[in-house]
């Protein structure tokens, strides 16, 4: 199975490349060792400068992330379909950096490149329980954790379904509560 990734290169004079995820190669087979007579301690097999290796791929697919952000000032000079080729290419770069980081393509969001795996939604659960745990529980956090609940229930519902992401933290245990100021 092959897929193509469009992935920027350059933030100034912009060159998009379509890569195969083929490109990203495998680790090299291992070399059969043959018994060495005495002599010198034989070298270890060294890795082949055409296949990088994941801690590399990691490195640059975050590189093109940030090299794709924009700030507020320079995404206001946009037209849409700039801001929406430049959300693509940012979803194809996150894409290949789940990719690099082991997710399979079914834990993978199409639309916006984030990884939707198990491991990723009991990271999202649990730093939410350690804003319960460690400042407190405040008033002002509900929203964004319904937000957070919702995006996870559209997307993987067999995961959040019955799930109490505060773990009873915010529904009578007692924690410390802080007061939420109303904006303005």
């Amino acid at each position: 199975m092959s897929i193509q990734l469009e992935l920027p290169v350059g933030t100034r004079n912009q060159t998009d490349v379509i890569r195969d995820l083929s490109d990203y190669g495998k680790p090299p087979p291992p070399r059969a060792e043959r018994p060495h007579a005495s002599g010198p301690t034989p070298q270890p097999p060294r890795r082949s400068v055409a296949q990088p290796d994941s801690r590399a791929l990691r490195r640059i697919a975050a590189a093109r992330i940030r090299a794709g952000a924009l700030y507020r000032e320079e995404r206001a000079k946009l037209t849409p379909e700039q801001i929406a080729d430049r959300m693509t290419s940012l979803a194809d770069a996150r894409i290949a950096l789940c990719v690099a980081q082991g997710n399979s393509l079914d834990d993978i969001d199409p639309s916006s490149g984030y990884s939707l795996s198990r491991e990723s939604y009991e990271r999202v659960r649990q730093s939410w329980r350690n804003q319960a745990k460690q400042p407190g529980w405040n008033e002002c956090y509900r929203p964004d954790l319904e937000k957070a609940i919702a995006f996870w229930s559209e997307r993987r519902p067999e995961f959040a379904e019955g799930d109490d992401w505060l773990d009873g933290r915010a529904a009578g245990q007692p924690v410390r509560l802080l007061r939420c100021r109303p904006p303005g």
